[in-house]
Parts: C-alpha cells; structure tokens; sequence
C-alpha cells in the first residue's frame, strides 16, 4: 500500500478509483460556530415526533451515545449533550460545494453521500504529473485536516482504503494488493444490513478474509444472491462501475435583505423579482425547469427549504412565482436572505397552438396552459398576421363563420372571410353580410 509519501512511479494502467471522504460531514457543517466539537455534541433528524441521532462526536460516544438511538435516551446516557437540529438545506449546499472542488480540478465525480463521493483518478494523473500529486492538489483544496483520500482497483477497495487513510492524508491499494489488505478488515466495513452481519457472527466469521475464505457455492446456497456479492467484496472484487455526474451550471438567483423579513408580501415580491431573472437565463432558451427550489436563510443562523414540482415544465416568471407562493407561507422565521433556484430541466418541446385561438391560440415553445395565452391578444400574433396580410393580401388569413348551421346543405354551414373583416364585424354585434346573405357570430378554427 502507498501512502502520502509515496514519491510515485510508473503511470497507472486502467482505472484508478478514488473516494474522497470527510468523517462526520453533517455534524461538521452544523456545528461551524454553533458547538464545540471536542466536547458532547449530537446531531438530530428534524422529525418531530421521535428524533433520532444521525451523528455524534467521540466525547458522546464514551457517554454511550449512538447513532439511532432517540434523542431523548441520548440525553438520559449524556445530561450535558448538546444536541443540533440538521439542517439539511444547510448541509446540501455544503456537500455540492465539496463535489464542485473536485470538478474544478477535472474531476468526473460521483456524488454517494454528503461529504463522501468518487471520481476516477486516472485521467488526472497525466495532468498533475502522477497520482501522488493528484492527491495533494486535491486535499488542498479542503481547509482544515479532516478530508482524506483513498484509492484501488474498485469502489469497495477504494473506501476501506479511505477509511484507514490518515486525516489530511491519502491511501492507495495497489490491485495485487487489494485481498491481503482486506483479509484483515471487520464485517461491518461490508455494505451488508445489520441482521446480516448479526449472522455472519454467528457462523463464526469475523473478518472479511474469513468470509473470502469460503466457498461461493456454499455462500450461494446459504446467503443467496447478496451473499455472493458480499463475498466477492470480501475477495477485493467489485464490478460496480462510477457512474459520474453531468456538470452542469446552476440556474439559481439570491437577494439579501438589508433587515430579516417576515412579511409574506415582500417574500413574495422578492420571489418574483428572481424569477423574472432566472426566466432570462440563457439556459432556459432551450430547456424548461420541472421543479422550482425556494431556500431561505433564516434569522439565527438555520435554513429552511421547499421543493415545489411543476405541472409541466416552464419558463414563464408568473406561474414560477406562483408555484413558490403557497411555501411561502411556511418558512418558520425571519429571512435574511432568499435563493430561488430552477431543477430538472428537460428540452423545450414546440407546441403548435391555434393561430385564432379564443384562448391560448398562439405557436409556443414550452408548455403553457389555456389561460396563459389569450393568442389574438398576444402582440406578437397580432404582428404575424398584419405581416402575412400585408405581404400576401387580406385574402391570405382567412377565418370560418358560421352562416346556416341548421341547413341540410353542407357548403351553407359556414363560410370563409378575411380575418380582418370577421373581427370588425363580430366587435360590431356579431353578424356580417357575406354575399349577401346574413351569418352568425364567428368561431374560431
């Protein structure tokens, strides 16, 4: 195995697998400037009813803490435990933050968790002039010596190596070296649920190196499927393949407010003045947003978020502001600062509409309702059909009438007349003589 002072040789061949992990990461981001970590701190979930604890710190633990345990029994084992609500908006800034410092470096990463994900090493090796300083320009990147690097072969390998990388610092584990160093390793490093390694004990296996041991047919018959996946981790053998994420620029506007606000109006207000600007992206020329993501930083130091799903995708400032408008009502505090940030988007299709549309007759990109659209109103209609009548004559645009619905003659049911001429003459009470003959009010076509 190569540590941080490995001076590095040969490039490698093949894929180069690294995680890049930061122990405890929500209970980091929560507790900047809110607690002492050195002393009993415990993170909660923000269920209401029965919280548990997701994380704790090492001085928790010696009181008997655990993660999973409810908080009220946590305070019972530490009575001097502070306990931190999660603020999982919080905390989802903090982690995308994380993956784009690696992206930054060239990185293709695969996000797994907050403050944990993987990337293949191997492309930057070129770049940097070797792993060993692919790994060091990548832990500089990080303030403070909590993150930590580990590298092999696999995705499994690469985070047992990680695991026993030294804060700050970084571990690789050659391929031909993956089994001797696992062989050594407790169960509980295995991706298995707790009743599974309950029976791994049982059977009298401790280390993963006793569960490689084993014959697969007799883990098949026993364990079934997950048991054989299981073994050939065990075995330093992992076909997951990374599966990194698509880079992509965040369509996302803020404003920050000189005083927290609690007036539902101005919030509301605010939320329309950053959708008129995310409306005027340039990547909502081509795309339209599915979801809607108000986040409000809060007087005291906490956040509040809500993710608002659209009924179909769009771009349009008034139906964004509107999908927010109910959230508003829940944020729990004062803003000091609101972000409004546009998810899921997905191509803008063409939707041909009725150029004569009562309502909603207008040629669209995107998906609008009925409503939305009053087409013979819409300017720029009116500027299409003044051009193509003025190009091409009155003739040119040309609207059904209805004359003698009731008429057992077909060709008398209605009649087709200029545009321009049927509107004039159904704003003058809705009846217009063509050829001679009386008709109806109009409909569109």
């Amino acid at each position: 195995m190569d540590g941080g002072d490995d001076t590095g040789g040969e490039r490698e061949r093949g894929p180069v697998v690294a995680c890049c992990w930061m122990p405890g990461f929500p209970l980091q981001v929560v507790a900047h400037g809110r607690a002492d970590l050195a002393g009993p701190v415990a993170l909660a979930s923000d269920a209401e009813a029965h919280p548990v604890v997701l994380d704790c710190t090492d001085a928790a633990r010696d009181h008997g803490v655990e993660p999973g345990m409810l908080v009220s029994r946590a305070m019972g084992c530490c009575g001097r435990l502070q306990v931190l609500a999660c603020d999982v908006p919080r905390v989802e800034e903090a982690a995308e933050r994380f993956v784009q410092r690696l992206e930054a470096h060239g990185a293709a990463v695969q996000p797994l968790e907050p403050g944990r994900a993987f990337f293949d090493a191997a492309p930057l090796e070129r770049l940097y002039g070797g792993l060993p300083r692919v790994f060091e320009r990548l832990l500089a990147a990080y303030s403070g010596e909590l993150v930590r690097i580990g590298a092999g072969p696999n995705p499994f390998v690469a985070w047992v190596a990680t695991r026993h990388a030294p804060p700050g610092g970084w571990l690789r584990v050659p391929p031909g070296e993956a089994r001797r160093m696992l062989e050594r390793m407790p169960l509980t490093l295995l991706p298995a649920g707790g009743e599974l390694v309950k029976l791994l004990h049982a059977l009298g296996l401790e280390t993963l190196g006793d569960v490689a041991a084993l014959d697969v047919h007799h883990v098949a018959d026993r364990l079934g499927a997950d048991g054989v996946r299981l073994h050939a981790l065990a075995r330093g053998e992992d076909p997951t393949r990374l599966e990194p994420r698509v880079p992509a620029e965040p369509v996302v506007e803020q404003l920050a407010f000189p005083e927290p606000v609690a007036n539902a109006q101005t919030l509301e207000s605010a939320v329309g003045m950053l959708a008129d600007r995310l409306a005027a992206h340039p990547r909502c020329m081509q795309h339209a947003p599915r979801a809607v993501v108000v986040t409000c930083a809060l007087a005291g130091g906490t956040s509040w978020s809500s993710r608002r799903v659209l009924r179909t995708p769009t771009i349009d400032p008034r139906r964004l502001a509107l999908a927010v408008r109910p959230a508003l009502g829940e944020v729990p505090a004062a803003v000091e600062r609101i972000v409004v940030e546009l998810d899921g988007f997905e191509p803008r299709a063409a939707d041909q509409r009725s150029l004569l549309g009562g309502r909603g007759g207008a040629l669209a990109v995107g998906s609008f309702d009925d409503d939305e659209l009053a087409g013979i109103h819409d300017e720029r209609v009116q500027r299409g059909m003044r051009h193509v009548q003025e190009a091409l004559g009155e003739e040119a645009l040309l609207q059904v009438l209805e004359v003698e619905p009731w008429s057992r003659v077909p060709e008398r049911h209605a009649v087709l007349v200029p545009r321009g001429r049927a509107r004039d003459d159904d704003r003058d009470g809705g009846r217009a003589s063509v050829s001679g003959r009386d008709v109806g009010r109009g409909v569109w076509s």
